[in-house]
This record gives structure tokens, C-alpha cells and sequence, in this order.
């Protein structure tokens, strides 16, 4: 198993639990609930399991690979790299291993702490209105909606972001690999750069790119305190990418000695107008992020539309893939009305019961 399928595996264990709540027994009887729980923290707990088996190798690959690029690279340029130092870059690897690990092994508890909480407050609430003669009819089965419907709408939380969103266990899980995974590549290209005398790197460029990759993008950064006229990584708001979750961007090395003097002072001169506040992006390059990120998120409402949807009708009558789902509402299908239809009077019914 690669790191993509690991992304894949988080997605398949958070279905598993939805069809094992789907198959609960009557879940106001205690010791029902409590099984389903257990089974669920089971579920979670393979997540830490199969990451601890993929990241480490995963990690160390990249980290590796992004070495001998490197030094593929620097020869390239006239530079010739000196035999890899084992201990320094196995240093390194452990340290991104283990702050990867530690990523993800906190994102699990977290959802084990939050789906427990879930299935006993729905639970809990449900019974309560039951006892109160609230909700009449097959009990078992209305309880079992609701928390289905819990999970889908919210999600099992793996992370809280600095402005209180909370984000699910798999897409938290996304973001973690891929970034430490592009955090690897980086790492592996600036030590093996160092180790070979190099201290300056240049930020890779691409559009569209958001505010904050448009700032250092082509920027030339040194990796010590040794260039004057250069930013450095120990100065205050300069760093190397990842910039973000997600982020693309990568660095290659600058050889100062091959370059010309003109060169040189155009890279400075460009450090004497950074302005780290200032988007620097042409109103072109914003609209075509913009226009990137609007279909994004326009692809992310409609893949929680289709699990709210699947949550309350049920996965069998919802199409077989998202996409055949997105093609459905695009057109305004009969299908897709139909199913707009059903799951509003299911949702009515959900809240009169």
C-alpha cells in the first residue's frame, strides 16, 4: 500500500462504520449502542494501525528519492555532491516520521473521542423523547437513522482548525499525508543541497496559485545567514515550501557561482520590494485561482450534498458514483429531482418522528 491508498483507505474504513451503523441491532437498548461503539473505535484504531505500517516507508522513500534527484541535479549544473552522510539524513527522516505519526495518531483519538460522543447523544436525545411519548412509531429504526444521519452530515472529527471548524477524520488525514509527503521531497532536496556547499534555492512558479505561494514563488531563499542581500530561512516570515495543505510548490537549487552578476542583483533587487502582506499576483492569476477554487468547492458541496442525501434514503437508491450523482444535478435530471423530492419528505419525516 502507497500513501494514496492509505488517503483511499481512511475513505473505505469511514463507509465501513456508516454500513455498520446501517446493520445496528435496536440501538436503545444499552448494550447494543455500546457494541456498535466499540466496533466503530475498532474501525478507527486500523487507521493508526495501517498508517504506521505505510507513512514510515512512504516518507523515507520520498525523503531518498529526493536525494539522488538532487544530487542528479547539482552534477547537472557543474556541482560535484559529496557521499551521502547515513546519519544526518536518517536524522531527519525520523524527525518527519515522527511528527507524521503524531499527526495522525492524535486526528484518531480525537474521532474516537467524537464518534463515541455522537452515538451516545443521539441515542440519549432519542430515548429521552421516547420516554416522553415524542416519537411514536418503529423505534429502533428511528434511532438508527438519526445517528447514520449524524455521521454523514458531521462527520467523525479528526481535527479542529484555528477558526473552530472541524474537520473529518479522512480529509484531515488527506491533508497530513500529501503535505508531509511534499514536506519529505523538500527536505530531502535543501539537506542534500547543504551538504553539498549550496545554500541558495528557488521557489518553484505555477498558476493559478493562491496569495501566499504567490508571494515566494521564483523567489531565491538562502538556507543559512550566509548570502547577504538574500532573505535566509532564519528570518522572520520566510520559509520553504509546503506554505500550506496541499501546497505544490517545490525548490531547486540556485549555484550563485554560475550565475552572472546581473543575475544576482535582479534576485536581490527582488527581496528590496517583498512585501510578505502585499499579493503580488496579476488580477488575471487571481481570477484563474478563484475560478480553480470555485469548482472545488463546488465539487465539495456536491459530495456532502450526496452523503447527507445517501445518509437519510439510504446508499441503494442514491447513483452508484459521485459523479454519475454531480452529472444528475448539473442537468437537473429527473433522476436527480426525484431524489431532491424524496429526500425532502424523508427529511420531514425524519423530524416528525
Amino acid at each position: 500500500m502507497n500513501s494514496e491508498q492509505l488517503i483511499e483507505y481512511f475513505t473505505q474504513v469511514i463507509q465501513s462504520i456508516m454500513n455498520r451503523i446501517g446493520g445496528a441491532s435496536n440501538l436503545t437498548e444499552d448494550k447494543n449502542a455500546q457494541k456498535l461503539i466499540t466496533a466503530i473505535l475498532k474501525d478507527l484504531d486500523t487507521l493508526g494501525i495501517k498508517s504506521n505500517q505505510v507513512m514510515p516507508m512512504e516518507l523515507e522513500k520520498v525523503y531518498n528519492n529526493a536525494l539522488e534527484i538532487a544530487s542528479k541535479e547539482l552534477e547537472e549544473m557543474g556541482v560535484t555532491p559529496p557521499p551521502i552522510k547515513k546519519k544526518i539524513h536518517m536524522a531527519a527522516v525520523k524527525e518527519i516520521i515522527y511528527k507524521t505519526m503524531d499527526d495522525i495518531k492524535k486526528s484518531v483519538a480525537r474521532a474516537k473521542k467524537n464518534a463515541k460522543t455522537m452515538v451516545n447523544r443521539v441515542v440519549s436525545r432519542t430515548k429521552a423523547e421516547i420516554a416522553k411519548g415524542l416519537i411514536l412509531g418503529n423505534h429502533s429504526k428511528i434511532v438508527k437513522k438519526r445517528v447514520a444521519k449524524m455521521f454523514q452530515e458531521e462527520g467523525i472529527t479528526g481535527y479542529v482548525s484555528s477558526n473552530n471548524s472541524n474537520i473529518r477524520i479522512e480529509k484531515y488525514a488527506e491533508t497530513v499525508v500529501r503535505t508531509k509527503m511534499r514536506d519529505a521531497n523538500t527536505q530531502g532536496a535543501v539537506n542534500r543541497y547543504i551538504e553539498s556547499g549550496v545554500t541558495l534555492v528557488q521557489v518553484s512558479k505555477h498558476s493559478p496559485s493562491c496569495a501566499v505561494c504567490g508571494r515566494f514563488a521564483g523567489m531565491v531563499i538562502s538556507l543559512d545567514d550566509s548570502n547577504e542581500g538574500f532573505k535566509s530561512v532564519n528570518d522572520a516570515g520566510i520559509e520553504l515550501p509546503p506554505f500550506h495543505p496541499n501546497c505544490r510548490h517545490t525548490v531547486k537549487s540556485w549555484v550563485i557561482d554560475y550565475k552572472s552578476q546581473e543575475e544576482i542583483q535582479a534576485e536581490k533587487d527582488k527581496w528590496k520590494s517583498f512585501n510578505p502582506e502585499k499579493d503580488v499576483r496579476s488580477v488575471a492569476q487571481q481570477k484563474a485561482y478563484k475560478k480553480e477554487q470555485d469548482i472545488k468547492r463546488k465539487a465539495n458541496d456536491a459530495r456532502k450534498q450526496y452523503e447527507r442525501m445517501a445518509a437519510v434514503l439510504g446508499k441503494d437508491k442514491m447513483p452508484k458514483t459521485l459523479g454519475g450523482f454531480i452529472r444528475g444535478k448539473q442537468s437537473k435530471s429527473k433522476t436527480y429531482l426525484k431524489l431532491q423530492q424524496q429526500y425532502r419528505q424523508a427529511n420531514k419525516e425524519l423530524k416528525a418522528e
